[in-house]
């Protein structure tokens, strides 16, 4: 009786209001209805709960009080005093606290001034639902645009109601979706640069195919450092990025820049094509600016463009390329180089290839400047047969011609000629142990016998530097002879590589001298541990010498873990590499790292890079990461040679990394 009374009285909504509460009072003079007592009215998608409740009919207004809690669709907003119109769903909370989709609003008043639209005045933000929050951010003003971020002016950031962080406004997004904004900047002090602040960045969403960053990192002792960061991904035929940077630093007057990039690009009729650029101002631009390890010890830098496509019958290929050498003061420009390759077939026993190439290269260091090009055209027949079921032949025939520029007598077009014969037999050998060592299987051994034979007749050619695989072409006539012994065993049905070796060793007919014996092995290439060696017999010392030892292994430590720790830690696991040259002089280095919790939420990773022959440690970094209930941080430190710097970034795990929305300048200051 009572929902028809009030559906009769209130006939002019198009959808039913519900109200229940202990207590009901009409007044039909003011059109004005009171619930008292566990009150709830529903409207739509709006309810509401409340210890008593007004409802003023002409005003279409509800004045709740005593903890009242509206709930429309996803949001809730509770308070001690609550006005509410239904029909604009415009209304107004005193000691409010709202939850929006990624976190909790309070304010000393809130105002619901849009369907997803709320302000409050002097309240607070935080994602941490509990009732003390581990941290929050006040603020005089706030607005909430439901689904999408909270901008606040001013705001001051508490931890642990310490006070840690005031900016002059901030916006923290609440929408699933990526969204333009602020990211996370990264305080810090380098020896070089002094205190700096890293990654002032704003994100801008340009579409769903494209992205654009805008950096900014300050130093103390270098001045601004500007940075644009470009990415798209159209189609899945586009894709690439491009990062450009520039500094003019204010101690050495100096203009810095990089532009580092790639681009991938599938184009019509099967072409493709694509760019890398590496391009930098000095040699030392990288390594006092860049966090990134690998960048920091690269001594070149290399940017090319190419445009390729394969066909049945063969491929083609045009490319421009620059690469400099930082340390030699070397720059080498290949503007273009085309290459055409055709009759590319397998005719059972028979290959068979033309190919044509041309190239023109501009050549500089510190002296000399010099520009050459030139055309070749080559032919390569081969042949690959079985004999006997037992024996391996392989036999190639490769001829050239061409035309260069000049010859180093200043004679232009020089015409080359080369001829080039190789040939090899082999064989295997097997052979398989009569007895077991538990746990291990039989053992294998396979021998490799090979013996080869190449041939180059004398052809004179105009004086020139090698070009092209064109140049001096002597008479050559070389026999080679190989011996490979591999040794394998079976562990738990899998194989395991043992030791693996090869000895070569060549015989010149034309001057009748042995070369010297080179060994190159490998041991136990199938476990986690890798060691792979090589060494030079000279025969007119009859030494062994030129020793090179290649170590690298990865050692699971979860046992180890466990047992210090426990179970529910992340599990520690160490990579180890250790790389010695004995060649003009030994050097040794020797690459640790480790990573792994200490707890469920604390974990650590160690790196370093130690020399050896002169007992110093060339690199060194640790990351240290806490995980908190509502946020998480992280402080890095490393050292390279005589510079090191040091990060701490700290960040909340529910909001993502952007800060800011578009439209800042219109949402920043609330309006009542």
């Amino acid at each position: 009786m009572l929902n028809f009374f009030l559906f009769f009285i209130f006939g002019q909504f198009k959808d039913t209001i519900y109200f229940k509460g202990d207590s009901i009072f009409y007044n039909p003079e003011e059109e004005k209805i009171v619930l008292k007592g566990n009150a709830y009215i529903r409207y739509r998608d709006i309810e509401l709960f409340s210890d008593s409740c007004t409802f003023l009919r002409k005003e279409e207004l509800l004045i709740a009080k005593g903890n009242p809690v509206l709930i429309s669709g996803k949001d809730t907003l509770k308070g001690s005093l609550m006005r509410f119109n239904i029909k604009t769903q415009k209304g107004f909370v005193y000691k409010g606290k709202s939850k929006v989709e990624k976190g909790f609003v309070w304010g000393e008043k809130i105002y619901k001034t849009e369907k997803k639209v709320i302000k409050g005045y002097t309240g607070f933000f935080t994602t941490c639902e509990l009732s003390e929050p581990h941290y929050y951010f006040t603020s005089k003003k706030m607005k909430v645009i439901i689904d999408d971020a909270v901008i606040a002016t001013p705001v001051l950031m508490d931890i642990e109601e310490i006070p840690i962080l005031i900016l002059p406004f901030w916006v923290f997004p609440i929408s699933k979706d990526r969204k333009s904004g602020f990211l996370i900047p990264r305080p810090g002090r380098n020896s070089n640069l002094g205190l700096y602040i890293r990654d002032l960045s704003y994100y801008f969403v340009i579409n769903n195919y494209m992205d654009l960053t805008l950096n900014l990192d300050l130093y103390e002792r270098k001045g601004a450092l500007f940075g644009v960061d470009f990415v798209y991904i159209l189609y899945k035929k586009i894709s690439g990025n491009f990062k450009f940077t520039y500094t003019r630093e204010i101690d050495t007057k100096m203009k810095r820049w990089s532009l580092i990039g790639n681009h991938d690009q599938i184009l019509p009729l099967g072409f493709n094509l694509k760019a890398r650029s590496d391009f930098v101002s000095d040699k030392k631009y990288i390594l006092e600016y860049s966090d990134i390890r690998a960048q920091r010890v690269k001594s070149e830098s290399e940017s090319e463009i190419s445009l390729s496509r394969s066909f049945k019958i063969g491929s083609f290929l045009i490319n421009s390329n620059y690469k400099k050498d930082f340390i030699n003061k070397i720059e080498r420009m290949n503007l273009p180089k085309i290459n055409l390759t055709i009759f590319q077939k397998d005719l059972k026993i028979l290959r068979t290839s033309a190919s044509f190439s041309y190239l023109r290269e501009i050549y500089r260091d510190t002296i000399l400047k010099e520009e050459r090009s030139g055309f070749m055209a080559g032919n390569a027949i081969g042949i690959n047969k079985i004999i006997f079921d037992v024996l391996n032949l392989n036999a190639n025939l490769n001829t050239k011609a061409g035309i260069l520029n000049k010859d180093t007598t200043g004679r232009n077009y020089p015409f080359l000629k080369s001829l080039n014969l190789n040939t090899s037999l082999g064989t295997k050998i097997y052979g398989i142990s009569i007895f077991k060592i538990p746990p291990f299987e039989k053992f294998l051994h396979t021998m490799t016998i090979s013996t080869g034979y190449s041939f180059a007749p004398y052809i004179k050619n105009p004086p020139v530097k090698p070009f092209l695989g064109l140049g001096e072409c002597r008479r050559k006539s070389i026999l080679s002879f190989n011996l490979a012994n591999d040794y394998e065993t079976k562990l738990k049905n899998e194989r395991l590589h043992i030791l693996s070796f090869v000895l070569s060793r060549n015989y010149n007919i034309i001057e009748k001298e042995w070369s010297n014996i080179n060994l190159n092995g490998y041991l136990l290439r199938t476990l986690p541990f890798n060691f792979s060696f090589s060494l030079i017999y000279y025969k007119d010392e009859k030494k062994w010498k030129d020793l090179n030892i290649y170590l690298s292994g990865n050692i699971p430590l979860k046992i180890l873990s466990d047992f210090l720790f426990n179970s529910n830690v992340s599990p520690w696991n160490m990579n180890l590499t250790y790389t010695y040259k004995n060649i003009g002089g030994a050097k040794g280095f020797l690459n640790f790292n480790i990573q792994g919790g200490l707890t469920k939420n604390f974990f650590i990773n160690f790196h370093a890079s130690y020399d050896t022959e002169r007992k110093i440690f060339v690199e060194r970094s640790i990351s240290i990461t806490r995980n908190l209930h509502c946020f998480s941080a992280r402080f890095n430190w490393h050292r390279i040679g005589n510079i090191w710097d040091y990060d701490f970034k700290i960040w909340i795990t529910k909001i993502p990394d952007v800060k800011f929305e578009r439209g800042l300048f219109e949402a920043i200051l609330p309006k009542e």
